[in-house]
């Protein structure tokens, strides 16, 4: 093909050649049995809140500023600033999801005197005091956040090369509380451990502030971790993901495809319908296939393994056991 290719640039003008080229380029890329397509759909929270709230209300718990030496007093500010962050990446993640957009989220501190060691529920007298203010009557409380920062630096030698290695690890420990001021209930409590790890190696001493992140800001990414991944498991958030769609074969399959491009996967079910009734083996299958990613985006899972069993009872395409994994995935994850 690349000889004859060659063979027509000498024999025809370049206008001709360009034509023969992409009808060459159209005739490979029409091979492809299918297209990527973007898809986005509502992740199910996998921790259980109410969804009945009008005004939801975010409480940062701060414990009294302890009097003491350096050490203390700099962990105390690197607890609050982690708290406050937390905070704002709560609000700015919960905003993205349908149950709090368009919402205000206004954002409150409580200064507790009781001791750390020891989470204990804020009492209802002080709840309803703190609510007030806002007629809030649902409370996302984080109820405590510590942050450790462990730093290592050391020497070392490779190859008979001197280079430093250093690295600031952060483990994270807080403890979130959902209440819900019209039960009187709380809901949810709910505990988040991790840890945040920044390591480099560097021909000069590394250190923190340098080429690794500063205390206050490690402190500061810590606390966003935190309120981040709280809110994606309380509250639905729009999951993009990819699919494959197979597009080509029939008319009827060309004018599905167009229809998805639109949103209109009844539509575009309707025509696959036509073409799996048809009974062409492989045709078949991929119209199977294609209804399995309609039900998927309907949220019915079990009706797309229906069809995908059906698929691969007609024809073994190679991208079927793959998407099971996939739908499968999806029931286990609404099931939490």
């Amino acid at each position: 093909m690349v000889f004859v290719l060659f063979t027509l640039l000498f024999l025809f003008p370049m206008k001709i050649f360009k034509i023969i080229a992409c009808l060459f380029v159209l005739g490979f890329t029409s091979c492809i049995p299918y297209k990527e397509i973007d898809i986005q759909y509502l992740n199910k929270p996998e921790i259980s809140i109410p969804s009945d709230f009008n005004k939801p209300l975010i409480l940062v718990n701060l414990y009294e500023s302890k009097k003491g030496d350096r050490k203390v007093r700099f962990d105390y500010a690197i607890d609050s600033l982690a708290a406050e962050e937390a905070a704002i990446a709560l609000k700015e993640t919960l905003n993205n999801s349908p149950w709090f957009e368009g919402l205000e989220l206004p954002i409150r501190k409580y200064f507790r005197n009781d001791s750390s060691k020891y989470i204990k529920p804020i009492p209802w007298k002080t709840i309803k005091n703190i609510v007030k203010q806002d007629t809030a009557d649902l409370v996302i409380s984080l109820e405590y956040i510590k942050v450790i920062e462990i730093t290592d630096s050391y020497k070392t030698q490779v190859d008979g090369i001197d280079y430093y290695y250093g690295s600031i690890s952060v483990p994270i420990y807080c403890y979130w509380r959902v209440y819900d001021i019209a039960k009187g209930q709380i809901p949810n409590g709910y505990l988040y451990r991790d840890t945040l790890l920044w390591d480099s190696k560097d021909f000069i001493p590394v250190k923190v502030g340098l080429q690794l992140p500063g205390f206050f800001s490690a402190s500061a990414y810590a606390g966003n971790e935190c309120g981040e991944k709280y809110a994606n498991r309380i509250a639905p958030v729009w999951q993009n993901d990819k699919r494959l769609i197979f597009h080509n074969g029939s008319k009827e399959m060309e004018v599905a495809s167009i229809l998805v491009v639109n949103g209109q996967w009844i539509e575009a079910a309707a025509e696959w319908q036509k073409v799996f009734a048809l009974n062409k083996r492989k045709l078949s299958a991929k119209a199977a296939y294609n209804l399995a990613l309609a039900n998927e985006m309907l949220g019915k899972f079990d009706i797309a393994l229906e069809w995908l069993r059906k698929a691969k009872k007609l024809y073994p395409l190679p991208e079927i056991d793959s998407y099971t994994a996939t739908i499968e995935g999806r029931i286990y994850n609404s099931l939490k």
